[in-house]
């Protein structure tokens, strides 16, 4: 296990304490996928299953919906207006009358111990959040530690891909909808800031993260844009300093001498977009994929 920062003096509200979680399940969705199926029954297989598990359907099909009513879920109708991953999961949230969500990407799939464990590691440790990842390349076995605000980089905060947090927490304060891309870690800064407590992370293999649209092979300089100028505006300023903008420009030049010119166009457009975010908020589609 990790060395683990020592517990900051709890500030704000008491958290949220039981011996059990007693949660419902959101999942954001827009097609019933083989997978999607796998994902319910590997909940439904949780030692501390969900009491309730919510679809927010985000492709308005009624034929979609009736499929995933077929699976036993209560489906949440995504509102009009352009899919936003923050309003998808603030509508889930929303409909969710357990005191913890689980916020489950639909390409997530979980130990059958993962939810109770984690749970109870986090109480042990005063903390009321507790989120999963993937293990890092070369890990074996699992890697826990608290995540608080002397260790968080706006990267390796709570992730909406696999979260268990109190239901009040978010209906208090939702996350916002125009931080695109890294709208989980915005959240994180600001709990991490209001309560002056961590989150419970842990790395471990029994986590599996199977979407499609991420990976090597569907890679894009795009995606990557969207992400590090989310990160940077709202979360993390120090990415978008002068000396970040040079480093950017210079490895663009390096990428030319090198003749790589689409990598050398991905670094320049980064370091423009670096530059205009230190005068203007940076505007994007949540969905980019």
């Amino acid at each position: 296990m990790a060395d683990q920062p020592t517990v900051q003096p709890l500030l704000g509200t008491a958290p949220l304490t039981m011996d059990r979680p007693h949660y419902g399940a959101v999942i954001r969705a827009y097609q019933c996928t083989p997978l999607l199926e796998q994902v319910v029954a590997a909940l439904r297989a949780q030692t501390a299953p969900p009491e309730f598990i919510f679809v927010v359907n985000s492709s308005r099909s009624a034929e979609t919906a009736a499929k995933f009513v077929a699976l036993g879920l209560t489906v949440v109708p995504y509102p009009e207006g352009e899919f936003n991953y923050s309003r998808a999961i603030n509508v889930g949230v929303a409909a969710n009358p357990a005191p913890l969500t689980l916020i489950i990407s639909s390409h997530v799939l979980l130990g059958p111990q993962m939810v109770e464990r984690g749970w109870r590691d986090a109480q042990a440790h005063e903390i009321e959040i507790v989120f999963w990842t993937p293990p890092k390349l070369g890990q074996t076995g699992d890697v826990e530690y608290i995540l608080d605000r002397r260790n968080f980089n706006g990267r390796n905060g709570v992730s909406n891909s696999a979260a268990l947090i109190p239901t009040q927490r978010i209906l208090d304060r939702p996350y916002r909808e125009e931080v695109f891309s890294a709208e989980d870690q915005e959240w994180s800064r600001y709990y991490y800031r209001a309560f002056r407590r961590g989150s419970w992370r842990v790395e471990t293999p029994e986590m599996q993260y199977l979407n499609p649209n991420h990976g090597d092979a569907v890679w894009s300089w795009e995606k990557l844009l969207n992400e590090e100028l989310a990160i940077g505006h709202f979360v993390n300023r120090r990415l978008i300093m002068p000396d970040r903008i040079v480093a950017r420009f210079l490895r663009g030049i390096l990428a030319i001498l090198r003749r790589r010119p689409e990598r050398a166009q991905m670094h320049f457009s980064i370091a423009k977009a670096y530059f205009m975010a230190n005068f203007r908020q940076p505007k994007a589609q949540s969905r980019y994929f």
